[in-house]
Formats: structure tokens, sequence, C-alpha cells
């Protein structure tokens, strides 16, 4: 027997064809949908048994909490937590700050990254790599959100960088208040919120929104450019050297 508690403590992976032979998982997820409205019991339920409506409710709550467990066909700490935290599917909003995140290590913000780079839908552990490698640059080894130095002498002041990725100019500032429902544009430094700042890198460099790149273009599946992924940030600057720390990434243990 499987918990939805011990996948997220214990980061268990359970595949699809291994899920629907667990018939006390199925029963958790099954109840935790009907408390979402996902879910209709029947006279047997919750059944503990795979079928159209134990399929359709997952693919509802995974889209509705941008998750792409069914695509995949893999279920971890992510689907977990979301399952078991989710209190009212209809109040989930586009996207959500990682409100878990409080700034920490080294160690716990790779983990941190990790974990909010799958919320975000990707799989891709090269990916994750090059992000923490593109956080190691940015934040000159401090692995901490910090703003650009002389910002404030800039000109394109009050909107320099900050952030973990050096977040600048005003209509980026306006593109996260949107997403997010914050107001960046008035209060520019809570970018500088580790958990904000957490949404925003994972967020851009995956959809391209600094650039117009993103990691996809660079980095999916057996293909690795981490030299031109660079691009996704800031042209070709420093590509060899956050090259070098991508491929010292891949062989953490950290996730």
């Amino acid at each position: 027997m499987t918990t939805l508690k011990e996948i997220y403590d214990e980061k268990l992976i359970i595949s699809l064809d291994d899920l629907k032979k667990d018939v006390d998982l199925l029963q958790q997820i099954q109840t935790r949908l009907h408390d979402l409205n996902l879910y209709t019991y029947g006279s047997n339920d919750p059944d503990g048994f795979w079928g159209p409506k134990t399929e359709e409710g997952i693919e509802q709550f995974c889209k509705a909490v941008h998750l792409n467990n069914i695509e995949t066909g893999l279920f971890g700490p992510s689907f977990a937590e979301a399952l078991m935290e989710t209190k009212d599917i209809g109040n989930v909003g586009r996207f959500s700050i990682p409100h878990w995140w409080n700034g920490g290590s080294k160690e716990q913000l790779a983990q941190a990254i990790a974990k909010e780079a799958h919320n975000q839908g990707i799989t891709d552990r090269n990916q994750i790599c090059y992000i923490m490698a593109t956080i190691q640059h940015e934040t000159a080894g401090t692995y901490r959100p910090i703003a650009e130095y002389g910002g404030k002498n800039r000109r394109y002041a009050p909107y320099y960088g900050r952030g973990y990725v050096q977040l600048t100019w005003k209509y980026n500032y306006q593109k996260y208040s949107n997403l997010l429902n914050q107001d960046f544009v008035k209060h520019p430094d809570q970018v500088m919120e580790p958990d904000i700042s957490l949404f925003i890198i994972v967020h851009g460099m995956k959809n391209g929104t600094f650039t117009g790149k993103k990691l996809s273009d660079y980095i999916s599946g057996s293909h690795v450019d981490f030299h031109h992924a660079r691009k996704i940030i800031n042209g070709l600057d420093r590509a060899g050297l956050i090259e070098e720390y991508a491929k010292q990434w891949q062989k953490t243990t950290l996730f």
C-alpha cells in the first residue's frame, strides 16, 4: 500500500501502470477528487479501481493546477502535494506563487527549484540543471535573490535587475504583475522575495519570457546545448562558464 503522503515525503515516483493496480492509493485519490467535486461517488465508491470517472477526474485536476502527469504517465511528489493541499479547485488561479519557499541554503534551493520546475511541468533533469547554473551565475554564487549593482542609477530604474534572474525593465515587471496578480510596478522590491523570484526564473526560462528563447529550444530529451541556452537570458554572455556550471549540476544527487 502506498499513500499520497508517502509519495510526497519519500519523493516516490509512481507510473500510471502501477497506479492503476494500487487499489488503496486510488481510493485516496478518488476521495480527494470527490472532495474537490471532480469525482462523483457511485454505490461502491471509492472503489479503488481505475475507470473513466477516475481518469477524467485526474485529468481535470492536473489541468486546473497545471501539472502534466497524465501526459508523462508519472505521478510524484508534486502531484501528491497538490492533491493533498488543494482546498477549492475553483480558486486555483492560472499561476500561483510557491509560498512554501522562503529561502535557504544552496542545497535547499536546488531541491526547491526542482520542486517548482515539476510544479510548472518541467520534467527534463537537464533543464533543471541549467536553471541552477543560471542562478549560480546570476547571483554570483550566493544562491540568494540579489539586486543589480548600481541599479538605482540605471536608466531603467526603478525597474533594475532583481531576483534569482535579473528581472529588468518596467514591461517585465508589469508582465509578472499580471501573471501573479501582484503589483510589482508599484512595489518592485517584492521581486526579491524568494518565493516570487523562484516562480519567475522557472516560468521565464520555460516560456521564453525574457528574450523569446526558452529551455526546450536548446535542451530537450537527448538534445542538450548548454552553451547556446544562454540566449534564454542574455545572448552568449559568459555562456561557456555557465555551460560548465550546468555540467557540474548534472552530477548532483540533490534532485
